[in-house]
């Protein structure tokens, strides 16, 4: 079990297989059932037939931007948006910075340390 109680089941949006992967590892180390995709496509699919805990996505990922995943996850699935974190290695482009600032959505700048990752998905587990 995990150290914060029962299993969490997080959904990761990235479409760098490396860092997909290392996330993935640094959540399971810590007993979470992780859903990994590599398109936001792929994980509105995925959140069409199944809930989850946290959505821990990067900010640029191909085909949709994470602005428009956001406005997705907004109109689609409301409750989730207390529970999703962005990723980026981009915090400082102007146009992502006044998005993250408008919306509040936590950010975790790559690259980020397993207990940066982890006190993030702790802090979402609490949003209502």
């Amino acid at each position: 079990m995990s150290r914060i109680g029962r299993q969490r089941r997080i959904l990761v949006v990235e479409d760098d297989e490396m860092v997909r992967d290392a996330v993935a590892m640094m959540l399971r180390t810590d007993d979470h059932e992780v859903v990994t995709a590599s398109t936001a496509a792929e994980a509105l699919g995925l959140l069409e037939r199944g809930s989850y805990d946290v959505i821990v996505s990067d900010l640029r990922i191909p085909y949709m931007d994470g602005p428009t995943f956001y406005r997705e996850v907004k109109q689609r699935w409301p409750a989730a948006l207390p529970r999703l974190i962005f990723m980026t290695g981009s915090a400082e482009d102007p146009e992502s910075a006044r998005f993250l600032r408008e919306t509040g959505v936590p950010v975790l700048a790559k690259p980020f340390t397993p207990e940066s990752l982890r006190q993030a998905v702790q802090r979402a587990f609490g949003a209502p």
